[in-house]
């Protein structure tokens, strides 16, 4: 008895992970099973590393209002320089630089982010050391001297620093404006009728038995050098599918990943190309 629910509850977990949708940045697009869980190469940048909003500080009306009437249009000229980041990843990828240098001078950087680093500051304390003098009149205790210490307690970094030094870096290179991009790949296997026979070992041959539904999803932060405005854009989703054995289900998957990676940039440059500046 014991044995059957075991293989009950084996058949279950297939069949879930046969419907589980797996999601994997850009930057970390290789393939692995469907039920297997990816941790992320690096820790990626977000939108408050790049735009420099601080999340815990605190934000008046006067300070929205004040925004709202600096907010600039960003746009980039043909030609120009930008500094290149691609969120998670050492050096952006190949298709998305020849794309840009179409019309731009791309100047690579990394967008590997390190861990979150802490400052310090002192605070000083007194420690007294006393002495316990006994007389006829009873016990009585007489500080003796007053010594003075350090101690440093942690205090979170500013995420605009970040932000600053990347500003810093692009005006460097002679950059006037920054793009960091962002994608995720959302992949389903569809498991087809053929998967209880992928395999004929008299005919020596492989019978497709998955179908994999792709989908990539590619934002991008545009960032003025100068003046820290910035906008963000995304084109509409892409999507993709194809059927796939098991002796070639990795080949398949990262063919449609590459495939995927080259319409979805083409589609993000050509939305970068209606911000242009006159």
């Amino acid at each position: 008895m014991k044995t059957i629910t075991n293989i009950i509850a084996v058949v279950a977990v297939l069949l879930t992970c046969g419907c589980m949708t797996k999601t994997r940045s850009i930057s970390n697009s290789g393939y692995s099973a469907p039920c297997s869980y990816d941790a992320p190469a690096h820790r990626e940048l977000d939108e408050f590393d790049v735009l420099g909003i601080e999340r815990d500080q605190a934000v008046s009306e006067e300070e929205i209002a004040r925004a709202s009437a600096q907010a600039q249009h960003v746009g980039i000229k043909p030609g120009k320089t930008i500094l290149l980041i691609q969120s998670g990843a050492i050096y952006p990828d190949g298709p998305m630089l020849s794309e840009l240098e179409k019309n731009f001078h791309v100047v690579p950087f990394t967008g590997v982010a390190e861990e979150p680093k802490t400052e310090t500051f002192d605070q000083t304390r007194v420690r007294t050391r006393n002495a316990v003098i006994i007389t006829d009149a009873g016990r009585s205790t007489v500080p003796l001297s007053a010594e003075r210490y350090e101690t440093k307690k942690p205090q979170k970094a500013e995420t605009s620093n970040y932000s600053r030094f990347l500003r810093l870096a692009a005006a460097r290179a002679g950059a006037e404006t920054i793009i960091c991009y962002w994608g995720i790949l959302e992949s389903e296997n569809e498991r087809m009728a053929t998967k209880t026979i992928s395999w004929l070992p008299g005919a020596s041959w492989v019978v497709p038995d998955e179908r994999e539904h792709l989908r990539i999803r590619v934002k991008m932060a545009v960032v003025d050098v100068r003046s820290g405005s910035w906008t963000v854009l995304s084109p509409d989703p892409i999507e993709a599918r194809a059927l796939s054995a098991s002796s070639r289900r990795e080949v398949v998957d990262q063919k449609q990943v590459e495939f995927l990676k080259a319409k979805a940039y083409q589609a993000a440059v050509a939305r970068l190309m209606t911000q242009n500046v006159d």
